[in-house]
C-alpha cells in the first residue's frame, strides 16, 4: 500500500508543532556536520518539532521559492511563516535557543 505523501505547504501549515527544514547538499561539509547537530535537537524537542530535511540540488523550485543559496540553510516556520533563518552551521546549544526564542508557546 502506497502512502500519500503531504505536500510542504500543507506539512508546515498545518503542523501543530513548528517544523524546523534543513536545506542541504549531500557533499557539503557543514551539512554532513549537522546530522548529529539536528539529531541531538530533534531528541531535545521530542513531539513539540518537526524537522524536515530538502535536499537542495535536487529540489531547485524550492530553493527558487525561497531563495536559498547555501547549504546549510535552516528554515524554522511556525503556522506556515517562517520565523526565522540561518545559513551554514551552527552548534546543538545555540540552535535550540534560538528555537525556543523565535517559536510562541500555545496559550492554554
Amino acid at each position: 500500500m502506497a502512502e500519500q505523501k503531504s505536500s510542504f505547504h500543507e506539512l508546515i501549515t498545518h503542523s501543530e508543532v513548528p517544523v524546523l527544514v534543513d536545506v542541504y547538499s549531500e557533499t557539503c561539509g557543514p551539512c554532513i556536520a549537522m546530522k548529529p547537530v539536528l539529531t541531538d535537537v530533534k531528541q531535545r524537542f521530542g513531539k513539540d518539532l518537526r524537522i524536515l530535511k530538502i535536499n537542495g540540488p535536487k529540489n531547485q523550485r524550492f530553493m527558487q521559492n525561497y531563495q536559498i543559496q547555501a547549504f546549510p540553510t535552516l528554515l524554522l516556520f511556525q503556522n506556515g511563516q517562517i520565523v526565522w533563518s540561518r545559513m551554514g552551521y551552527i552548534a546543538g546549544n545555540m540552535l535550540e535557543k534560538m528555537i525556543r526564542r523565535h517559536v510562541t508557546q500555545p496559550q492554554n
